[in-house]
């Protein structure tokens, strides 16, 4: 869909009543999946408009996936309508030109897209560089599938962005928000907890025996680094603020120069384990590792998984699966259509690659 076919751009009146009125039964369950509706001579005698109304009708609620026309027997609802089967995942960032991510994280959540698009009965849309301007021409596809009702959930792995003119509590349907940090969306959300995997990599570091420790992360992590520092006490590693850098990971390029400043002192003092807490900062902190000379380091990589390393050195990796992630989301969604309960906070496992 290019553009918006939605009751609200249809200027006919009449059209727009059937349309309401025959997509509120299938919404409702009165009129139930694979249920035949009756001739298009019947529909309109009971609606009272002409038959290239009931006509139109048909075609764009089988363009939005509720109908299908079976010739002689029939228009149908179809067997997985998309208000129960279809599910939207909304991407901040709009693919390159052959179709990958810049950034990983939005790469795995659109690989386990596809990989969960198994058939009718269960179907992932992705709607991309979804921000804050909604005039933009992926928004308006959005607000189509919105307004056509043709979606059974959002999984919205970046809500900031959108909240001025997408509200998750006037859409009528559940959303679920992917994130790092504790919030409350209108429904639930998956969060990925950070200091989980802090906390794993500093254990994990403790168990070889090793004793000083540096970190890289993102910028916006910097609410992590006190409770960081409380863990490496107690787990007796020698963890100062000097050794913890806070990148900007719009620009990783600075992972060189924290790299540098690390392994700049004398041998007593440089890190036996670094952490790296975002995979933006991998490749240049690599690069210079290998411009300092350091061959024989421990390090822990925060990995989006299951997208393979971004090194051949040996690291541990930790991270979250994507594809268990979104399937989790797409069980909420259902379980949601089932009980309207709320979804609640779900914290997510970390696994180990």
């Amino acid at each position: 869909m290019t553009g918006r076919r939605d009751i609200h751009a249809l200027s006919d009146p009449g059209l727009r009543s059937i349309l309401e009125d025959v997509r509120n039964r299938i919404l409702s369950g009165r009129l139930v999946a694979g249920e035949r509706l009756p001739a298009v001579r019947e529909l309109a005698a009971t609606y009272g408009v002409a038959g290239t109304t009931v006509h139109r009708c048909l075609i764009e609620l089988g363009a939005a996936g509720f109908l299908s026309t079976h010739g002689r027997n029939g228009t149908r609802v179809v067997d997985y309508p998309p208000h129960r089967y279809r599910f939207g995942l909304v991407l901040p960032e709009l693919p390159l030109s052959d179709g990958t991510y810049e950034q990983r994280h939005w790469q795995a959540k659109a690989l386990a897209a596809r990989a969960l698009s198994t058939g009718p009965a269960q179907q992932v849309e992705i709607f991309h560089g979804i921000n804050s301007h909604p005039e933009l021409q992926e928004h308006v596809r959005l607000l189509a599938a919105l307004e056509q009702r043709r979606l059974a959930g959002l999984i919205m792995v970046h809500e900031d962005a959108i909240r001025d003119w997408l509200i998750p509590a006037q859409l009528g349907l559940p959303v679920v928000g992917v994130r790092t940090a504790a919030t409350q969306p209108a429904i639930g959300q998956l969060r990925m907890d950070l200091s989980d995997f802090l906390n794993r990599s500093l254990q994990a570091i403790a168990k070889r025996g090793l004793l000083r420790v540096a970190v890289l992360l993102d910028v916006h992590s910097h609410r992590c680094v006190p409770a960081m520092i409380l863990s490496a006490q107690a787990l007796g590693l020698d963890l100062p603020l000097k050794r913890i850098q806070c990148l900007p990971t719009a620009n990783p390029d600075w992972a060189a120069h924290a790299i540098a400043g690390l392994f700049s002192g004398p041998v007593k003092d440089r890190p036996e384990a670094l952490v790296l807490a975002d995979e933006v900062i991998i490749p240049p902190a690599q690069a210079a590792l290998d411009a300092v000379g350091v061959s024989s380091l421990f390090q822990v990589h925060l990995a989006n998984l299951p997208l393979p390393a971004l090194t051949r050195r040996q690291a541990l990796r930790l991270g979250w699966n994507h594809l268990t992630h979104l399937s989790t989301a797409l069980t909420l969604i259902s379980a949601w259509h089932a009980t309207h309960q709320p979804i609640g906070d779900n914290v997510l496992d970390l696994v180990e690659a």
